[in-house]
């Protein structure tokens, strides 16, 4: 009887094993790898879903319908408005874009779920999203920004709203899709236009990284507006060779005339002056190299710890824009907010509120602030030195008649060939309502090539100012 029974034990194990084994492999699968299996290529079943749901719209703040949808045999189907101008705001199809981050409030599901108005409706109606972009502003940048690769970024530094967001080269959003070659030409070209150059291109900021270190500078009592330096043309400082865009120099210039000329030398001294220690402080207070809390993907900044023995030469670098530092458009965006804040660091966004079917509107964020970078004082100094650059300086592009703005220019070295144009401004200068930041790739002088396009965006969004 007792060999009996151990038999049976023995007999049972497996089908416990085997139990066992499905058990690990359910949890693995719907626990531990869910978000690989959910994004893996070969899974459609969240599309399936998706096509059995009329999903909700993307509307702009002055309430153009960016992406649709229409019903078809297979389902429900995306349309696009504008298949360019706003295709790295949608994206290409659910996997992509604000397709995928805003899936759940578009389609009604996870938070946005309410089985109420599902059965009052009689099945699941996803949710309209409605963002602060302006359509037509975005699709003014769309125009300037024909033929260049780059980016354009127009954004109320009052609460961080986004108006515009739009990346160069643009794509056919509803091409894409029809067809393997047609996917394959968009995938494999190689302007990579697939990249959202506003939120993913990691560019040397150079003159217009100047704005933050007077900014630092001035705050951290080291430096006035008034503040003479020298400038020979070339000169070592910190034992690396810095070169003047003056080649016969400047001579003895103070701070706010070294920023409305655009000195690389004054400002490399600076630098220097500045040190490791306040200098990564204070990039730290502006949010320089963070990410932000957009529903799209966005890279972050990158700059040396000036840490090594070569630490000094690389602050000097630094401190005009240059060297190992990479920024995205955006914290250029978000950098002239901050002065144009009253120092105030805003965090920037993009959706301004969810209406579902019932008429229900979910709270937005906007305004949230980050903290204080510098005083409102240091603030008000920097933004007066911008208003100078038109005044004056290197930014007289941006002298709109009847509209005040404050503004800085750059051109930033890079290893791919001509500098990337920089332009960067807001108006009006007395009571800042806008801040629009252009990069254009390879473009030169940013005051001949990014700063019309960013007049161009200024002029649309306060028409009323310009005339």
């Amino acid at each position: 009887m007792r060999e009996l029974g151990g038999a049976i034990r023995k007999l049972a194990t497996w089908p416990l094993a085997g139990f066992l084994l499905v058990c690990l492999t359910l949890t693995y699968w719907q626990v531990l790898a869910a978000d690989q299996l959910n994004n893996a290529a070969e899974n459609n079943r969240l599309e399936r879903m998706q096509r059995r749901i009329q999903p909700g719209q993307l509307i702009t703040r002055d309430g153009v319908v960016i992406l649709d949808s229409h019903s078809s045999p297979k389902g429900w189907e995306r349309i696009y408005d504008d298949t360019r101008a706003f295709s790295h705001l949608t994206g290409y199809n659910s996997r992509t874009g604000l397709q995928k981050t805003l899936a759940d409030a578009l389609y009604a599901q996870g938070l946005y779920s309410n089985p109420w108005e599902e059965l009052m409706h009689g099945g699941v109606v996803g949710n309209n999203v409605h963002l602060t972009i302006d359509a037509r502003l975005q699709q003014v940048a769309h125009r300037a920004m024909r033929r260049k690769r780059g980016a354009v970024i127009a954004m109320d530094p009052r609460d961080g709203a986004l108006l515009v967001l739009y990346s160069a080269p643009a794509y056919d959003a509803s091409a894409i899709t029809r067809s393997q070659e047609a996917f394959d030409l968009f995938v494999y070209d190689p302007e990579k236009p697939e990249i959202n150059r506003a939120l993913q291109g990691m560019y040397p900021p150079g003159s217009v990284f100047k704005i933050f270190t007077a900014a630092a500078a001035i705050d951290a009592g080291i430096s006035t507006p008034e503040t003479v330096f020298q400038c020979t043309g070339v000169e070592r400082v910190a034992g690396t060779q810095i070169r003047c865009r003056r080649s016969g120099g400047h001579g003895k210039l103070s701070l706010r005339e070294a920023l409305t000329d655009s000195c690389n030398i004054a400002f490399a001294k600076l630098g220097d002056e500045l040190g490791p220690e306040r200098f990564r402080d204070y990039v730290k207070r502006f949010h320089l190299l963070d990410s932000t809390n957009l529903p799209l993907a966005t890279s972050t900044g990158r700059m040396a710890d000036f840490s090594a023995f070569k630490g000094q030469m690389q602050l000097a670098e630094a401190s005009f824009g240059q060297g190992a530092t990479l920024i995205t458009p955006l914290s250029i965006a978000r950098l002239t907010a901050t002065i144009a804040n009253g120092g105030e660091v805003i965090q920037p966004c993009m959706v301004d509120y969810v209406e579902t079917v019932g008429n229900r509107r979910t709270t937005s964020g906007r305004g949230e602030q980050l903290g204080r970078a510098v005083s409102a004082q240091t603030a008000t100094t920097v933004a007066g030195m911008m208003r100078a650059v038109v005044e004056q300086g290197t930014g007289a592009v941006a002298g709109i008649g009847g509209l005040r703005a404050a503004a800085k220019t750059g051109s930033a070295q890079n290893p791919s060939g001509d500098p990337h144009a920089w332009f960067t401004c807001f108006a009006p200068y007395d009571a800042p309502e806008l801040v629009v930041t252009v990069i254009v790739e390879n473009g030169g002088s940013g005051a001949e090539t990014a700063g019309p396009i960013a007049v161009e965006v200024l002029r649309a969004a306060l028409s009323d100012r310009t005339r």
